[in-house]
């Protein structure tokens, strides 16, 4: 009997070694034609190099059972080879992730063994075939069994590093059954809403933990996300009333809710953060603001009225004080130093307010930026007869202005320009319109302003020694650090060329449009 085994094994073993090639290429076909196996996207079959393996391997194993069948029952070749292909197996479920894939090309390639066998005249005994399909069932086992227990420890991974992301940063994670009304919440989401661990939790639950005033937003906002147009997008902060502890809570909460073929929400998933903290200090900001806004009113007013009763002295001793030419000159020079510490006062509150509050406050109004630019410019030629100031108008100049901020501005950007215009020199303003904006430059000759100052020229207290002589102007370098901020309040800006050639031109552009009033 064995000496009449081998031949016979080994005739077998011959005939499908010499079907391998055939065999391989029949299931890379099927493999490659089946969308479901998803080979293309992988760029080939996964198994692409264990087949062959595997091939070998269940050629042996029916050489094992035939060697065991002749010799009365003996299943050790059998079970070792068995071995073979579940060790096999675990290699290669050590490399990939998808048991879909995996078990489909394992289908494949017990058809393909099949088809060309018939196909070349190879008839299997029924315990060839029972050996043949044990081989692919063992391993298509072997690797779902492995993929699984390895795509669960990856999943039980993933949960713990989420566990751990979600309570080192505060943050609660809900699930909401829109179909059922079931709603779960972590422990971090019961905390937030003053609820106890054992409580049942349900929608009714959470809506009546939401406090009074926001609880039609948020019923609006949960509607809202359950229309597939909106995207499924949830995001909403409000305030949460403790049902066990009664604390008042902000939280802000995010999540996505989940649709079915139909267009119907199935479910939704999100998170909360405790924002309480953020709030109060808002709240406190805002009070800081306002209290800072009324200081600012307070000394405003407490400088001036000094200074008003300084002036209208000055005045009514000028026009009424039949004073002698000496006498004359005195109340002048008083008159004047009240206007310079009257526009110091108002510099200081300026840039007190853009510091604390952002931007200098504006009341945009229609109006003409031509007759406004015209009446500041006009007071700065009574005050400066020995440079000449021209002024050139082009186009419209109607828009959404703040009359007073705008002539500010423009002051302060001709005044610096006569500050550091040279000696029998002209200052030239014009303003043009482009596209929705209107510009104004004002352009004086002289020495240019040094590259490297460029960057700082706007910042406050900031005075740009041009050709080696700083500014006689009023001292405190704030003027082009306030006309910046009137520009920017408008919606707009300012820009500066300078060369020694060509001299210095600021551009300051102001939208036409209605800029939000800022208070």
């Amino acid at each position: 009997m064995d000496d009449a085994g081998p031949p016979l094994t080994s005739s077998l073993a011959a005939r499908l070694q010499s079907c391998k090639r055939a065999v391989i290429e029949r299931w890379t076909r099927r493999v490659l034609d089946d969308p479901r196996a998803m080979a293309k996207q992988h760029g080939g079959p996964l198994l692409a190099d264990e087949v062959p393996r595997l091939f070998d391997d269940l050629i042996e194993a029916l050489a094992a059972s035939r060697r065991a069948e002749l010799r009365a029952g003996e299943d050790g070749e059998p079970a070792s080879a068995h071995e073979r292909i579940e060790d096999q197996a675990r290699l290669h479920a050590a490399q990939v992730r998808c048991i879909a894939a995996t078990l489909r090309e394992l289908s494949h390639l017990r058809a393909a063994l099949i088809e060309v066998c018939a196909a070349q005249g190879i008839s299997l005994g029924v315990r060839e075939a029972q050996v043949l399909h044990a081989v692919v069932d063992a391993s298509m086992w072997t690797s779902a069994r492995e993929i699984e227990t390895a795509t669960r420890a990856a999943l039980e991974d993933s949960a713990a590093r989420l566990r751990l992301a979600t309570e080192a940063g505060g943050v609660g994670v809900w699930d909401y059954d829109t179909v059922t009304g079931a709603l779960r919440w972590d422990d971090r989401c019961r905390k937030v809403a003053g609820v106890g661990p054992e409580q049942e939790v349900d929608y009714e639950l959470f809506v009546s933990a939401i406090h009074p005033d926001d609880r039609a937003r948020v019923q609006e906002a949960v509607l809202r996300s359950q229309d597939p147009a909106s995207g499924g997008e949830y995001n909403v902060e409000y305030r949460l009333v403790g049902l066990c502890d009664g604390i008042e809570r902000w939280v802000c909460v995010q999540g996505r809710a989940y649709f079915d073929a139909a267009g119907c929400s199935v479910r939704m998933i999100g998170t909360v953060i405790d924002i309480s903290e953020r709030k109060r200090a808002e709240a406190a900001r805002r009070e800081e603001l306002a209290f800072r806004d009324r200081f600012l009113g307070a000394l405003g007013h407490y400088l001036r009225t000094p200074l008003t009763s300084v002036t209208l002295a000055a005045s009514v001793l000028t026009h009424h004080g039949n004073l002698t030419p000496d006498q004359a000159k005195s109340v002048e020079r008083i008159a004047a130093s009240a206007r310079r510490m009257a526009r110091t006062i108002e510099d200081l509150l300026d840039l007190t307010r853009s510091r604390f509050g952002g931007s200098i406050p504006i009341a945009p109004s229609p109006g003409n930026v031509h007759l406004i630019c015209k009446g500041a410019i006009d007071e700065l030629k009574a005050t400066h007869a020995g440079v000449p100031i021209r002024l050139d108008l082009h186009g419209s100049g109607a828009g959404q202005w703040d009359p007073e901020r705008v002539a500010q501005m423009v002051t302060n950007l001709v005044q610096n320009a006569v500050d550091y215009a040279a000696p029998g020199s002209a200052v030239r303003v014009a303003i043009r319109p482009r596209g929705e904006d209107v510009l104004i430059e004002v352009h004086n000759d002289g020495p240019a302003i040094a590259p490297e100052l460029l960057a700082t020229l706007f910042d406050p207290f900031h005075q740009a020694p041009v050709g080696g002589r700083a500014s006689m102007g009023r001292g405190l370098g704030l003027g082009l650090f306030i006309a910046h901020q009137i520009a920017r309040a408008h919606g707009g800006g300012i820009e500066v060329e300078s060369e020694a050639e060509r001299g210095t031109t600021f551009t300051a552009r102001l939208p036409r449009g209605a800029a939000e009033a800022r208070c």
